[in-house]
């Protein structure tokens, strides 16, 4: 505990001189336009739409208590969407829970905020909870039908962040019926309950990119889990320092034990996130997208600070 107040000390001092804003609305104004986003460390939330998920499915289902407007204010640039198509009606669930949050909803929320910080740009991965390939064809659609074509991305490898401010790139894991003409890219590969350095960012045109995802969200009880899941973490961190130009970092700091009212998703996110928090005080290298469960307003200016360092 000791040496996480001394991080957490070393990060603030450091991070008054790079100027941190209090609520990082527009952190990424100091951003160089010529730094490429895959070498962006970007604070990102897992389920980011679970706020409000109802009092019977929070223990196994609420990732975050801050709403999708509440987390761009403290910094967050990566939101993950699991739309599921309900009754003609787009709506973000975790698993069988409801969020109560509407798919458009959330989205015209991130619209709205690049409007009003035409400096930044964010990430946002969809994820089909249900529907079938219907939900995924609504799903595009209304993406395209919300957003103009100058605030979507056009993804390729090494884009920078002067092709994306003001602009979401969607990352898609599903992929609608006609296997063409989606908006941003579509992964093809990604690991599940694991790891992989092969996975695959595919944009409409055919530009793609690799990249590397640890996404490891359980043992199922069966060892320790947050010492497995923190070695994989660290890992992948210490991996991507030296990664080869063009690759893309998704890795996870997400992820629960137990099952049904014993899953423990608070308790386990408090640990990984302090570890990742103490890990920081001494690293200058970027990390690329961290999605996390509760993350704590220290653990995100950490993250963002590490952009001090990368010039490239």
């Amino acid at each position: 505990m000791q040496l996480i107040k001394r991080a957490v000390f070393l990060l603030a001092s450091l991070m008054a001189v790079w100027g941190a804003e209090a609520s990082n609305e527009s952190w990424m104004s100091r951003l160089p336009d010529t730094v490429k986003v895959c070498r962006v460390s970007i604070p990102g939330t897992h389920d980011s739409g679970t706020a409000g998920v109802g009092m019977l499915t929070r223990h196994y289902a609420r990732t975050q208590k801050l709403s999708i407007a509440e987390q761009w204010d403290v910094g967050i640039r990566f939101f993950d969407l699991r739309p599921k198509l309900e009754d003609g009606t787009l709506r973000i669930y975790h698993g069988p829970a409801d969020c109560h949050l509407g798919f458009e909803e959330a989205l015209l929320i991130i619209k709205s905020k690049l409007e009003q910080h035409p400096t930044e740009f964010c990430v946002v991965m969809t994820n089909s909870a249900g529907g079938g390939l219907e939900g995924v064809d609504m799903t595009m659609d209304l993406i395209n039908t919300l957003f103009d074509i100058k605030m979507l991305a056009q993804f390729n490898a090494k884009m920078t962040v002067a092709d994306v401010r003001g602009r979401v790139l969607f990352i898609h894991r599903d992929y609608r019926t006609n296997g063409r003409d989606w908006p941003g890219t579509v992964v093809f590969g990604w690991p599940g309950n694991g790891s992989s350095h092969h996975v695959r960012m595919m944009s409409s045109e055919d530009k793609s990119a690799v990249v590397w995802a640890q996404d490891f969200f359980t043992d199922g009880g069966k060892g320790n889990y947050l010492d497995t899941k923190w070695d994989k973490v660290a890992s992948l961190v210490g991996e991507f320092a030296s990664a080869p130009d063009g690759v893309w970092c998704i890795n996870h700091l997400s992820g629960y034990t137990g099952s049904g009212i014993s899953t423990n998703i608070n308790r386990n996110a408090r640990i990984t996130n302090a570890r990742l928090l103490e890990y920081l005080a001494g690293h200058k290298s970027p990390i690329g997208i961290i999605p996390m469960d509760f993350p704590a307003q220290e653990l995100i200016d950490a993250i963002i600070f590490l952009n001090t360092f990368t010039t490239e």
